[in-house]
């Protein structure tokens, strides 16, 4: 089964502009809020707007920065670092030695492509709610700042334009059930006014695809860390156009246009259980007017019944369409990003339905 994205193009306007990007890594960003933590929620978002991280933040250590942060903006815009940042490695702090007698990665990856062939068919009917916090770049910002560009002879085109910063457009609760060993339509409507685009795959396609990709293309283990009590190893891969299966569809309007980009990404293993804990895909576009994608996909156990599962908890998916507004060179690029929370898990009975949060207020 293919896995695949869905970017559907919208118009919402919000004005904002930001200052080019000043890339920190996390400690130094650390340091930044430790020595900022007396200014206001609205001095210190301001300064966390023009920052952008080079280094992946761990979950733990983004709930660390929200619990000490001055208000809701500033909580705000340390996810959106926090979520942009995870197609970036760890910081070399957080990498792990080799478990003392480990030799063989071909086998542990062999137990990882066991486990993706099996993910979907060994979890149980189940229902789950999907949380998802919609962001995108303003467009008429996005306009502005390329008219702008444009007027200077220099511009070259869209790459030399600053990054502008994600609004928050909107917040949605879908119910999920998993039948059979597939994701299945459930009666919730659509969430009204959600942006962007859609995933879908989290609970075994995408881990069938992108492992079944890598087997084709080159793999290769680049590190170890700690989860808990566990040792995980690091696997990079790399999957040529031609090879790969995961698809990215283009909705504008009525007119749909789809392909099967080359891409690359990393799959956490556990080496004791061979379970896939992690997983990430960006895409490698030919040509810059194609659309970029990025999907990282955390896993955890939950209980359901008397047994643990691994289920996936959290999603960020992020997507950079360049979007031609009749500017010759300069191709301003807009960008869509969701973050999902998969919560509520419980074994799904032939009587049961999910609530929506509102409905139970």
């Amino acid at each position: 089964m293919r896995s695949h994205l869905v970017l559907a193009l919208c118009s919402v306007c919000l004005p904002s502009l930001a200052q080019a990007a000043e890339s920190v890594t996390v400690a130094q960003l650390d340091q930044r809020l430790v020595a900022d933590h007396r200014l206001s929620d609205d001095k210190l978002s301001a300064q966390l707007a023009n920052l952008t991280l080079s280094e992946r933040v761990a979950p733990g250590h983004l709930a660390s920065w929200q619990t000490s942060s001055p208000g809701p903006r500033t909580r705000q815009l340390l996810m959106l670092l926090a979520d942009a940042s995870a197609f970036q490695p760890l910081p070399a702090s957080e990498r792990a030695a080799a478990p003392f007698g480990f030799t063989d990665s071909a086998k542990l990856l062999a137990a990882a492509f066991s486990y993706a062939s099996q993910a979907s068919h060994n979890l149980p009917n189940l229902l789950a709610v999907r949380r998802t916090l919609h962001y995108q770049t303003p467009f008429d910002a996005l306009a502005k700042q390329a008219r702008a560009a444009a007027l200077n002879a220099s511009a070259s085109g869209f790459l030399g334009l600053d990054v502008l910063p994600q609004n928050f457009t909107g917040q949605s609760h879908a119910a999920v059930a998993y039948q059979d060993g597939e994701e299945v339509p459930t009666d919730e409507p659509s969430p009204p006014g959600s942006s962007g685009y859609t995933t879908s795959g989290e609970f075994g396609p995408l881990l069938t695809t992108v492992v079944g990709d890598a087997t084709q293309g080159s793999i290769l283990l680049d590190s170890w860390q700690r989860s808990g009590d566990a040792d995980v190893a690091v696997f990079r891969y790399q999957v040529p156009r031609g090879k790969a299966h995961y698809l990215v569809a283009v909705q504008d309007g009525d007119f749909r246009r789809q392909s099967y980009p080359g891409y690359h990404g990393e799959i956490a293993v556990d080496a004791r259980t061979g379970s896939i804990l992690r997983i990430s895909l960006v895409t490698e576009p030919l040509k810059f007017t194609e659309p970029s994608v990025g999907i990282a996909v955390e896993y955890g156990s939950v209980i359901l019944g008397s047994r643990a599962y691994i289920v996936p908890l959290h999603t960020v998916a992020l997507t950079r369409y360049p979007v031609d507004i009749g500017l010759g060179a300069v191709i301003p690029v807009q960008s869509y990003l969701n973050d999902v929370v998969f919560t509520r898990y419980h074994l799904f009975r032939a009587e049961a339905r999910i609530v929506d949060p509102e409905e139970a207020r």
